[in-house]
């Protein structure tokens, strides 16, 4: 299968490595900085490569996936539907909601296989979580709290060069890191109704976006939910707790350990129901078995770009009701 990575960035390498680590696909690369294809071709084997997205022969690919600021994501989209080739957009689906519908009408209409690359709804421990918090063995969950917290700056050095310093390409971190656990939260909880946010930049310099966020939202079925985010602290977070009317879920991480914990009384004793040694590319070539199983139509893709707008609309209707960057 030929599958084409636009956007050479740190994502963008990620998801090509991952993709032949398949061993089921030919790899091209778009990318429009020249020496960056030089350096990607001396360390993977490329079929094709294209400094202008322009130019892609479409077609030719079976299909697409879109690593660029995600700015360019809706007109990149629209050019991969108007072809038919099946497409994966690295999230967030946008940066605003224009575009957006006109590419789902397309899509939907087409028929084409799409996708939003959250990439935690593709990992085994994510999905055992919702297969948990719907068995009923903790009754009615409730509530929810999720944080992702880590030294955003540790892992991207470049951090005021990319697309997370400038807001008009999708910077800061809601619609960065927080956007994931928004999206595992309507995962779990449903569709929302309302969100209220409290947003600033605490400890950065030189980006015009959040470094921190707060997030409330209340879903339809009255359930509540905090989705809590720094990218400044040391310690690298990410810890779920689902609260149910007959006991409650922990997911936490120690290292490359991911594990789910059950607590049902004042004990406080907490059984561990589950542990998954997860490596960073393990998301992303769960992600990529995923979507070339989509395009061969053995299964759905997680996250349709219907599910990606609903994440969006929240994303933005946080950064709009907690936004304190400029004040």
């Amino acid at each position: 299968m030929k599958i084409l990575i636009v956007g050479g960035g740190g994502i963008g390498e990620r998801h090509l490595r991952c993709f032949l680590d398949t061993g089921q696909v030919q790899m091209s690369l778009c990318e429009a900085k020249e020496e960056r294809v030089k350096a990607l071709k001396g360390k993977y084997q490329l079929e094709e490569t294209y400094t202008d997205f322009t130019t892609v022969p479409l077609a030719q690919y079976q299909g697409v996936v879109i690593a660029t600021p995600a700015h360019l994501h809706i007109p990149m989209a629209m050019e991969c539907a108007r072809a038919g080739v099946p497409f994966l957009l690295e999230k967030p689906l946008a940066v605003n909601t224009e575009g957006v519908d006109e590419l789902l009408e397309l899509v939907e209409e087409r028929g084409v296989v799409s996708g939003v690359a959250y990439v935690r709804r593709s990992l085994p421990s994510f999905k055992k979580l919702k297969e948990l918090a719907d068995s009923g063995i903790a009754g009615e969950i409730k509530m929810g709290r999720f944080n992702s917290s880590q030294d955003y700056r540790k892992y991207r050095p470049d951090y005021q060069q990319i697309y997370y310093a400038k807001a008009a390409e999708g910077g800061g971190c809601i619609l960065d890191a927080a956007s994931h656990f928004i999206n595992l939260a309507q995962w779990y909880f449903g569709d929302a109704q309302d969100v209220v946010a409290m947003s600033d930049k605490l400890v950065f310099e030189g980006v015009e976006a959040e470094d921190s966020a707060m997030i409330l939202i209340r879903f339809l079925d009255g359930s509540m939910v905090e989705v809590f985010c720094n990218q400044f602290q040391k310690p690298n977070t990410t810890e779920i707790e689902l609260i149910g009317t007959r006991g409650n879920f922990k997911y936490i991480t120690e290292g490359e350990l991911h594990k789910i914990r059950f607590c049902k009384d004042d004990s406080n004793l907490w059984q561990e129901l589950a542990s998954y040694r997860v490596g960073r590319d393990t998301y992303y070539l769960a992600q990529a078995q995923d979507f070339l199983a989509a395009i061969r139509g053995e299964r759905e893709f997680p996250t349709s770009l219907r599910e990606g707008k609903r994440t969006l609309m929240i994303a933005l209707l946080a950064k709009k009701r907690g936004n304190n960057c400029e004040q």
